[in-house]
């Protein structure tokens, strides 16, 4: 049985970023050579595609292109809050966390235009479409934050007969759950458009998953980058899956405490069934917000994966570099 190891890539090793080949050509060949089939590159961070994908064609990596809604342009509309509400947020979280709206079709427009045209420009030289941060902002914050934008008014006129929800009506379960659909559906229209954009062009579509999909263990501490829940953001990766809307799901199991790993493991696998066998590449950390996973660390999740019958796994290193001792794991699970 085959197990497939890919890397997120950032291109933060990149000294030269006028002229990135050299560089790039020499990190992919050592990650090939220690195993590594799969490249998810970061468009907003990669200093030139075409050096990438050469690089990659040149020593058998495949390369997914890693975008983002708000990588789509200029004219993406952000969480739009009044300035008393962002400096309660400030206060209470330390941090202002302004992305993209999902509900607003103008931001969907955006994003499956720019993503048509570079998979046009790329026919061929790209595998998969891999949507990044496919969602709203970080469900903690949208409990007591949701988004204030023109579109969003509009829907909460419609449904609730006013513009702006209060912490009041927010507590009533109806409404509550008619936000949460809400998010779900308009971010679910948008994995729908990019499903018929990959197909269109014979291409996979996989995503970025939140690790927590609806109550596993979170992160809570500020600044509440947490791991979701999923679905109270938009992302119903689970359904997402089941009804093929996207062939693959990397959800981001960044712990560093292995029985918080596990658990995951275990939630995917009882939630998925026999699909997880052949569209599930969990995540694992190796350096990320959330710590350190040591290679030893890093062997032991990849070791569970591999007896889980998972068909691989992606690692995310957020320095982009792996030393001889993380190589040396990878060669190890890799076949």
């Amino acid at each position: 049985m085959s197990f497939r190891i890919g890397i997120w890539d950032h291109c933060r090793y990149v000294v030269d970023r006028e002229k990135p080949y050299d560089e790039i050509a020499r990190h992919l060949e050592r990650m090939r050579k220690a195993g590594v089939t799969m490249a998810d590159i970061y468009l907003p961070e990669v200093p030139s595609l075409d050096d990438y994908c050469r690089a990659a064609a040149n020593c058998g990596v495949d390369v997914e292109a890693r975008i983002t809604p708000e990588w789509a342009g200029q004219g993406v509309i952000k969480r739009t809050l009044p300035e008393d509400l962002w400096q309660d947020m400030e206060k209470k979280y330390g941090i202002r966390l302004s992305g993209p709206c999902g509900n607003h079709p103008g931001n969907r427009a955006l994003f499956v235009a720019g993503a048509e045209n570079l998979i046009k420009a790329y026919k061929g030289r790209i595998k998969s479409l891999h949507l990044d941060f496919i969602r709203n902002d970080n469900a903690l914050l949208l409990l007591d934050y949701p988004c204030q934008c023109e579109e969003c008014q509009k829907l909460n006129q419609r449904f609730f007969g006013t513009k702006t929800l209060t912490p009041e009506m927010l507590a009533k379960p109806a409404i509550a759950y008619k936000v949460v659909a809400l998010r779900n559906e308009n971010v679910t229209a948008t994995v729908q458009e990019m499903r018929r954009i990959s197909r269109e062009n014979s291409i996979k579509l996989t995503i970025a998953a939140r690790a927590n999909y609806i109550d596993s263990a979170d992160i809570t501490a500020p600044p509440v980058w947490g791991l979701g829940p999923a679905v109270l953001e938009g992302q119903d990766w689970v359904q997402w899956l089941e009804k093929g809307f996207i062939d693959e799901a990397f959800p981001m199991n960044y712990h560093t405490e292995l029985d918080k790993f596990q658990s995951l493991v275990d939630d995917y696998l009882r939630l998925l069934g026999d699909h997880a066998y052949k569209a599930l590449y969990i995540g694992v950390g190796v350096m990320s917000s959330m710590g350190v996973n040591p290679p030893e660390a890093v062997a032991e999740r990849l070791q569970i994966l591999k007896n889980a019958k998972l068909p691989g796994a992606m690692l995310f290193n957020k320095i982009n570099t792996y030393d001889d001792n993380y190589c040396r794991i990878i060669k190890e699970f890799a076949c």
